[in-house]
């Protein structure tokens, strides 16, 4: 399904985009809810309201469902009905669900880091280097995905990995390298298990919030000798590429300092 172009404040969801963001509004729940210890009751309090931001979407709600369970099954809906919703509605959806998710993260130690790498590309992996970026709400200037089916919506606009990371897989004797796997930017020197939806960061002049766990794809299978390329994987491991929407654009360097803010 498809939609008139939506904006969003600072953000423009077009074509599918919003549908698609309703669709896997469980996905993101439950990346928002990944590895952290919110209590049951917190939980609640972030269905709740939710719900009232996507129920009237929806055309109804179900709050004896469990907390995920109810909030996928409002997204669902509310994706099937995204040709009638009232767009003001739908507005003020996509731009306040972000606060109940990011509610469900549990806090994380300030740290900082370094920009490693930036990596942009018209399209497909491995992405080039180079050395400074412009960022835009949407992301890199100049960087296009080949699809745009499960990418490209604004709270995709940059895709970060861990230099660590990837240096531990190529210690391995995996054949990766940073930018092979489609990221944008490439960090060092932060614990990688708290880089998780719903906790901000700073990369140089840019501002970014993390949205989701980027799902590793069977394109990716190449930079892995036995073709695992589910090693990527948040389900797997804290070794996950992240997604990022971009609160205040502008420059990135390598060598700038990225800095783990909440």
């Amino acid at each position: 399904m498809a939609r008139q172009t939506i904006t969003v404040d600072n953000w423009t969801y077009e074509g599918t985009d919003a549908h698609r963001t309703l669709l896997h509004l469980g996905d993101l729940w439950a990346h928002h809810a990944h590895g952290g210890e919110s209590s049951l009751d917190v939980q609640r309090r972030c269905a709740d309201a939710l719900a009232s931001l996507i129920a009237p979407l929806a055309g109804g709600d179900e709050p004896a469902l469990s907390p995920h369970e109810r909030i996928d099954t409002l997204g669902r809906r509310a994706a099937e009905r995204i040709d009638v919703v009232d767009n003001d509605a739908l507005i003020r959806a996509l731009r306040d669900m972000w606060s109940p998710l990011a509610a469900l993260s549990t806090g994380v130690t300030a740290t900082d880091g370094v920009v490693t790498g930036l990596f942009l590309s018209d399209g497909g992996v491995p992405k080039l280097a180079v050395d400074t970026v412009e960022v835009g709400y949407r992301g890199i200037i100049g960087d296009r995905q080949a699809t745009r089916v499960h990418h490209g919506r604004p709270w995709q606009a940059l895709c970060l990995w861990s230099a660590d990371v990837v240096a531990g897989h190529a210690a391995a004797g995996h054949p990766i390298r940073p930018g092979s796997a489609g990221e944008n930017v490439s960090l060092r020197g932060i614990d990688w298990s708290q880089v998780r939806p719903g906790v901000s960061m700073s990369l140089g002049a840019v501002k970014i919030v993390v949205t989701a766990y980027a799902i590793p794809c069977n394109k990716n299978a190449r930079w892995f000798t036995d073709g695992d390329f589910e090693r990527m994987s948040h389900e797997r491991a804290d070794q996950s590429r992240i997604y990022a929407r971009v609160e205040h654009p502008g420059r990135i360097a390598v060598g700038d300092r990225a800095r783990l803010v909440r």
